[in-house]
């Protein structure tokens, strides 16, 4: 009787070797390699941040398009952008520019 009790118990020892060794190669194939979960995880993370990119540049695409429309319609406007931006005048004029105080300072 002894042996056969422990016979038992080496071949439980062995089916639940077995069967945790099967567990961790399932887990490890599914996890791991370019299509496992691991992958999916980054790939998922990787197209939530590319969508978020591709938001701001429409929204940013939808800016500058206002910006030439309105830059093509209205001479007014185009005109303040070039003597804002540019330092354009007009024949006969003189810019004038102000600085900050604080700017004028020379730095160490």
């Amino acid at each position: 009787m002894p042996r056969s009790g422990a016979h038992r118990s080496s071949s439980t020892k062995a089916v639940l070797a077995l069967v945790i060794s099967s567990f961790v190669i399932l887990i490890l194939m599914f996890g791991m390699g370019r299509y496992g979960w691991i992958s999916m995880l980054r790939v998922d993370r990787q197209q939530k941040r590319i969508k978020k990119e591709m938001l701001a540049n429409l929204a940013h695409s939808e800016i500058l398009c206002r910006e030439i429309k309105r830059l093509r319609s209205d001479s007014f406007y185009l005109e303040s952008q070039a003597r804002e931006k540019l330092g354009m005048t007009r024949p006969g004029e003189t810019s004038y520019r102000f600085y900050p105080a604080d700017s004028l300072k020379k730095r160490p």
